[in-house]
């Protein structure tokens, strides 16, 4: 069984991607460390300046 990192659930091993929810299964069985996100950081959004108004 070969478990899917981003939902869990099992798949075979000569699956390459999730059957479940169709996610790459990567090259090895081998789980990401605990800790370490599986997906890339979103930058944070910054809110626009107050601007004064223009003419009109």
């Amino acid at each position: 069984m070969r478990a899917c990192p981003v939902c869990g659930a099992p798949n075979d091993p000569a699956d390459d991607f999730c059957g479940n929810c169709g996610a790459y299964l990567g090259w090895s069985d081998t789980p990401p460390a605990p800790g370490r996100a599986t997906t890339p950081a979103t930058p944070a959004v910054t809110e626009p300046a107050d601007t004064p108004a223009g003419p009109g």
